[in-house]
């Protein structure tokens, strides 16, 4: 990596000790006088990468004050990492955000403000297989980005991996995890507008199982844009509405709606009466290559289909010869209720010429709210 610029934390304070883990510490102590701010400035660095000088554009605040505030945080034992961009060198900061528990990232709470929440929602992407589709990814992030769409949900399968089925490797581009991770880098880098917040499918966790390796770990050191949200299912809280991302497991079954209903059903059988008002506002399901939005025990579920050509043996074998695009969800909320919402989605016309003749059929609209 390059030298790091002065422009940091620390720059311009005798206060400043050398980066330790990525993280620039601060001998002297300090206090924040502007409590709103401390949280607004929380909330960023916890949503965003950010460099100094986009905290100054957002805040309409100068840089110097910016710097003092990271460094009173920072002093408060907030956990405040520093890494440089892979694309500008610039230094990045961002507030470490560890799961509680079993994937469960909380980023805050229910509060009486109106708000507006505005994201994109994909699955199944399978970078490095032979039948991955780059031009309608590419087409749909853009018309995405041109909806003021700024972070994307992707519920697995962000690559292909390995040994998923007999023959699987005549299928594939790249055979390492190395190679696979850098053809996703490089695709993600892209769109650098747009963070991509992904759990691991099945495909994803082939490494793992293969070698305990993490792919998804390993593809957010290679980018500014991408979070790991770990294995196979995490929920996400943002201001008191939770989103659970779920990569299922088996088959398409005959009604497209069933995995979710299956999956709720068991889920709800299992609640006790406490925990009925934590269950999640939204369920973005992958793995099935299908399309759903509807409503399902009080939540919004949706399935976006796949970036991944059905014209092949093993997907129909497994039924897997859905629709390719990906959802836009607006929702407008209050105290951590959903008051409104609109899913409209988004089929990138490239797919009528990168998919199969055979599976054409799947590039027909699948709900009236079609982008």
């Amino acid at each position: 990596m390059g030298k790091m610029k002065e422009k940091n934390a620390g720059a311009g304070t005798g206060g400043k000790q050398e980066p330790k883990n990525g993280i620039v510490l601060v001998k002297k102590p300090l206090v924040m006088v502007d409590e709103a701010f401390r949280r607004k400035l929380i909330a960023r660095l916890m949503n965003h990468k950010s460099t100094i000088d986009s905290l100054a554009d957002n805040f309409h605040k100068p840089q110097d004050e910016i710097i003092e505030n990271i460094r009173c945080l920072q002093h408060e034992k907030v956990n405040i990492l520093a890494s440089q961009s892979h694309a500008t060198g610039e230094l990045l900061y961002t507030i470490d955000i560890r799961p509680e528990s079993h994937n469960v990232f909380f980023i805050s709470g229910p509060d009486n403000k109106k708000r507006v929440l505005n994201f994109g929602f994909a699955s199944d992407l399978h970078f490095s297989s032979i039948f991955h589709l780059p031009e309608s990814f590419h087409e749909a992030m853009k018309r995405l980005e041109d909806k003021g769409v700024t972070r994307v949900y992707v519920a697995g399968d962000v690559m292909d991996g390995v040994k998923i089925y007999s023959g699987h490797h005549v299928n594939l581009l790249d055979h390492t995890v190395e190679a696979q991770t850098d053809r996703a880098a490089s695709a993600f880098a892209m769109h650098p507008g747009m963070e991509f917040w992904a759990i691991a499918g099945n495909h994803d966790y082939s490494f793992t199982k293969q070698n305990g390796v993490k792919p998804l770990s390993i593809l957010e050191q290679k980018l500014d844009n991408f979070k790991n949200l770990g294995d196979l299912m995490a929920d996400v809280i943002y201001h008191g509405i939770k989103i659970r991302l779920l990569h299922g497991a088996s088959g398409r079954t005959y009604a497209v709606s069933y995995p979710s209903q299956t999956y709720l059903r068991d889920y709800f059988r299992g609640l006790e009466k406490e925990e009925l008002s934590k269950t999640p506002h939204i369920l973005l399901i992958g793995h099935y290559h299908t399309f759903y939005s509807g409503k399902d025990h009080g939540m919004l579920v949706f399935q976006p289909g796949s970036f991944q050509d059905g014209d092949n043996e093993y997907c129909v074998r497994r039924g897997l010869t859905g629709p390719t695009g990906a959802f836009h969800i607006r929702l407008v909320y209050q105290n951590g209720q959903i008051y409104e919402h609109t899913a409209n989605y988004i089929q990138p016309k490239a797919a009528e010429g990168e998919k199969g003749a055979a599976f054409s059929k799947t590039t027909i609209s699948y709900n009236p709210a079609v982008a």
